[in-house]
């Protein structure tokens, strides 16, 4: 009788991934191919990594890998966003952004494992704010409407963490 033990398989290397996009962006832009600074190929090379982070963890099945890889590519998103003037970018965005970029990342770990419905929770309270924030500085919705919005149905989040917990036992 043969024992066979398998390897459980890590995949690629993350940090050696991003030495190599580094190292490629910067002599790159010595070489003048392209005009970006090291910062903003630093950037690159993070939203690369944590894109890549989080197919990896799709592929080999590590649920921690989901949420700190999708972290870190939509903040380095953020940061890319702002660093090429896509969008007006104030300090007072900052934590909305960040916010929206905590509710995206627990979003991708309910993706992963939708059996975990109160990772719902941080979900709909962080990316709730970063939405309605930035709905609010487009001028989408007015700051009085939101505020009589929230004061109405705030009891419906109350409503939804009863029923995460309820659903969650089974």
């Amino acid at each position: 009788m043969e024992t066979v033990i398998e390897k459980k398989s890590k995949g690629i290397p993350i940090f050696g991934i991003f030495l190599i996009l580094l190292g490629a962006g910067i002599f790159l832009s010595k070489l003048h191919v392209f005009a970006y600074g090291w910062k903003t190929v630093f950037w690159i090379c993070m939203a690369v990594v944590g894109i890549i982070s989080v197919i990896q963890a799709y592929t080999i099945r590590r649920r921690g890998t989901v949420f700190w890889g999708s972290l870190l590519f939509f903040v380095s998103v953020a940061i890319l966003v702002h660093r090429f003037e896509l969008i007006d970018f104030i300090t007072l965005d900052i934590p909305a952004t960040f916010a929206l970029a905590l509710g995206l990342s627990f979003l991708m770990m309910y993706l992963y494992d939708p059996r975990r419905i109160g990772v719902l929770i941080p979900v709909l309270f962080f990316g709730g704010y970063g939405v309605l924030y930035y709905m609010w500085w487009w001028d989408v919705i007015d700051w009085f409407e939101m505020k009589d919005y929230i004061r109405l149905y705030w009891p419906a989040l109350i409503i939804l963490f009863g029923l995460a917990l309820i659903f969650r036992r089974r």
